[in-house]
């Protein structure tokens, strides 16, 4: 609450913010073409051949998407299409070997989950912006040395440490940017659509380039500007208060000042002080949080449980539709495009709905959006014989429904920041983030269990967003509340609510009456 006033005071949202935004949030452009890189490089050429080599001899009997059959002596020499290179042509991922590719995802999806849970508590203990910085320089080496793979094992080693760093990445930058905006401006940062811009250069990218090597080195590349923003990128406001760094907090507030060319509250030093006092009330000299936490009181623990179900349902239809999207039909590029765009107009609308009926009934609506399009694509599967009309109008129910589960994540972001205080903040959402690749993990394999039949993961996929759309009223709403800095703070503000909840109920219960009498 102190830190609130203190960045009201110097702009809750101006140029200082602005900066913030772009230099914490920016590169989310380029780890979301390390999140999404499977689903372009995993893909099968459109044709593929198995030529019978028998005895060490090649013969002219071959197969158009089939394996070999035949005694110990038959083996396949496979020939691919041109139109694209992929890890499937580089390794010959069909056949018996085809479930590799699934696992590469999946093993990527583990780094992400590994990243998540560490980068969580690093951020809490050595900072916002040390733990940022870290997990993007490692991304864009990753990436470099990925694109030079000799082997699939080595392949797969270096996706699961790039997915580590995207977790990270993905951990810190939405809590740490947020920290400095105003109560007022913070669901812009669920608006801004990065994230999505990104991936949709990744399909333009992939369209223009369709090699998975080349793709990893331009990934590289594009880390550049991102890293030279660390001479310029401040540590978070209040994570050096809540650990007693008052001088250092206090020139990041006149730094804040400086850019947004206001004065310095004069009572800042004072306010700083208040912080860090009651944080000391709350904790011994040399505890430190750690995830059991966000577990340890009732109030704290119930939404803790509730989000991370959430989360791991989101994750789930989320990525599993974006790595699925060779099996919808039409052009892949395009597909690819069209699943990363399709959620800018959701952005927009969570900015301005989240401010004015709130956060939870505006995720309440995307997640009730993002049923209906999955459960469309089972019906139209089922209903519809005709291939020429089936096929795009599974695809469009498949975008309608990622167009939901997009704009409710990008809302409940927000919520799920909003539900903690600033000295378990970072945990909170690191755990969020964890239970979510639990979704991401097991999602390749739930759609391809149905191979081009859409029917088996939309079922699973509409069930899991009907349980967030009920999940999401359980929540109470933040909206324009400030951001608690203790645990003490959080239950306070939640009574606060709850009471407030009740008092209007209560009034209109005595208008009504007033009205019959």
């Amino acid at each position: 609450m102190y830190s609130d006033e203190i960045i009201d005071g110097v702009g809750g949202m101006s140029k200082f913010q602005a900066l913030v935004i772009f230099v914490f949030n920016g590169p989310k452009l380029i780890t979301s073409w390390g999140m999404l890189m499977m689903s372009f490089a995993g893909v099968t050429p459109q044709l593929w051949w198995c030529v019978n080599v028998i005895n060490n001899d090649a013969s002219n009997n071959t197969g158009l998407k089939q394996c070999s059959v035949g005694d110990n002596s038959t083996t396949c020499a496979f020939v691919y299409s041109t139109e694209k290179s992929t890890v499937v042509n580089e390794w010959d991922f069909v056949c018996d070997r085809a479930g590799i590719r699934l696992l590469i995802t999946s093993v990527q999806m583990g780094g992400v989950l590994i990243g998540a849970l560490f980068s969580g508590q690093s951020a809490d203990v050595i900072g916002r912006k040390k733990t940022l910085f870290i997990a993007l320089l490692l991304h864009g080496g990753l990436n470099l040395v990925a694109a030079f793979s000799v082997s699939w094992q080595m392949f797969i080693v270096l996706r699961f440490l790039i997915g580590a760093m995207v977790g990270s990445h993905l951990v810190v930058s939405f809590p740490y940017t947020m920290e400095f905006i105003g109560k007022g401006w913070r669901q812009i940062t669920s608006a801004i659509t990065f994230w999505q811009f990104g991936s949709a250069l990744f399909a333009m990218s992939c369209w223009l380039r369709p090699d998975w090597s080349d793709q990893h080195i331009i990934l590289a590349a594009l880390h550049i500007p991102f890293l030279a923003c660390w001479f310029v990128a401040p540590e978070s406001l209040r994570w050096l208060a809540v650990h007693g760094k008052l001088e250092e907090a206090e020139n990041v507030v006149d730094q804040m000042a400086r850019y947004n060319k206001r004065k310095k509250p004069a009572n800042t030093a004072i306010l700083l002080k208040k912080l860090s006092e009651e944080e000391k009330k709350r904790r011994n000299s040399d505890h430190k949080y750690n995830y059991r936490d966000i577990y340890r009181h009732w109030d704290i623990c119930w939404k803790s449980l509730v989000i991370q179900v959430i989360w791991m349902c989101m994750s789930f239809s989320y990525y599993g539709i974006s790595f699925g999207v060779g099996n919808l039909a039409g052009n892949l590029y395009l597909n690819m495009f069209l699943v990363s765009i399709i959620a800018l107009p959701g952005t927009t609308m969570v900015f301005f709905l989240s401010s004015r009926i709130g956060r939870r009934w505006t995720t309440f609506i995307f997640f009730s959006v993002a049923t209906i399009g999955a459960f469309g694509v089972v019906i139209v599967s089922r209903v519809v014989s005709s291939e020429s009309i089936r096929g795009p109008a599974t695809t469009t129910m498949a975008l309608i429904c990622r167009f939901g589960v997009g704009s409710a994540w990008n809302s409940f972001q927000t919520t799920t920041s909003e539900q903690y205080p600033t000295v378990i903040r970072n945990l909170g959402y690191g755990a969020a983030n964890t239970a979510a690749r639990v979704g991401s993990i097991v999602s390749p394999y739930a759609f391809a269990m149905g191979g081009e039949d859409l029917l088996p993961p939309f079922v699973i996929v509409g069930s899991t967003m009907a349980v967030c759309t009920l999940l999401t009223v359980l929540l109470p709403e933040t909206n324009k509340t400030p951001l608690a800095d203790t645990t003490v703070e959080i239950s306070r503000r939640d009574y606060t609510l709850d009471k407030d909840v009740e008092e209007v109920s209560e009034e209109k219960t005595v208008r009504k009456s007033s009205l019959e009498i």
